[in-house]
């Protein structure tokens, strides 16, 4: 018997569809190709029906989903699939904790995985006594794609930081041993599928994305550096994500976050990897083990 066809959403944002379309185009790809049915919807035309005894998803008139691709970035949409007995790629725990940098480092601090000494802290705690020397990070807890970091190299830099009225929750780290230096592994179902090293030519920039002007190349992982990786793959499951690391000075790693909507364009750019035909074969495997 032909097993029956499972029907999914892909859930982005419309700020985010216009510059992710050739990802998006390759997962549409890659699921057709394993006559998975996956329709691209946008986060804003969905209808959350919170009580009642209609199905809790709807949008206009698409199929009710057997799972959900969330890239929304919004991990309650993932946590409500999850009550309504969608699959959701992530779980709803991987996509709570990679989406608020507070609970990754608090997660993965607790399961012995080095990182900078990391404190959540708002503006008025900020104080000289209650934070690193200069120069250090400030992050958005919520940041990603390298959004809400600042280099806070003085007291006027702390200082035009604080008068901006910026987000009322922090988190503070020292600077690490390689700025402008970072890793990202890229993982799908708990297995290592590429590491791309990225780095900035800027002594003022600590970012290394591609979209602050970093640059990019394959990296080869050590044994060391793998066996410092499976603490984390170990300790939840993560159906597809990024996990980007920072450099001491003698070249070990530091954690530094975990991406759930992690970008690709570094491993297309740098390897022959197709990670959407490699996250959809696996997402096959999982619905036809359900």
């Amino acid at each position: 018997m032909r097993p029956v066809q499972k029907y999914g959403w892909l859930v982005y944002r419309k700020i985010d569809i216009e510059r992710n379309q050739r990802f998006i185009e390759l997962l549409l790809q890659a699921a057709e190709k394993r006559e998975i049915k996956l329709s691209l919807v946008p986060f804003e035309e969905l209808t959350w029906k919170i009580s009642g005894k209609e199905s809790p998803f709807t949008c206009g008139d698409q199929q009710y989903p057997d799972f959900m691709i969330n890239r929304s970035v919004s991990p309650w949409l993932n946590e409500l699939a999850e009550f309504s007995g969608i699959r959701a790629f992530n779980t709803s725990f991987a996509a709570r904790i990679a989406n608020d940098k507070r609970l990754t480092h608090a997660f993965f601090q607790k399961r012995g995985v080095p990182m900078a000494d990391t404190a959540a802290i708002s503006p008025e705690a900020l104080s000289p006594d209650n934070r690193p020397d200069f120069p250090f990070v400030i992050k958005d807890p919520y940041g990603r794609g390298g959004t809400g970091v600042h280099f806070i190299h003085n007291e006027v830099d702390l200082l035009t930081f604080l008068s901006h009225g910026n987000n009322n929750e922090l988190l503070v780290q020292p600077v690490s041993g390689s700025p402008g230096k970072d890793l990202r592994v890229y993982i799908v179902g708990n297995e290592i599928q590429g590491a791309v090293l990225r780095e900035t030519s800027s002594s003022s920039e600590l970012r290394a994305n591609l979209s602050t002007g970093g640059t990019s190349r394959l990296y080869e992982l050590n044994e060391a550096e793998k066996k410092q990786i499976s603490i984390i793959t170990n300790s939840m499951k993560i159906d597809f994500a990024g996990i980007d690391f920072l450099f001491k000075k003698d070249g070990t790693l530091l954690f530094n976050e975990m991406e759930d909507a992690v970008g690709c364009r570094s491993l297309y750019m740098n390897s022959s990897v197709d990670i959407a035909d490699v996250f959809l074969e696996y997402v096959q495997k999982v619905l036809s083990d359900v």
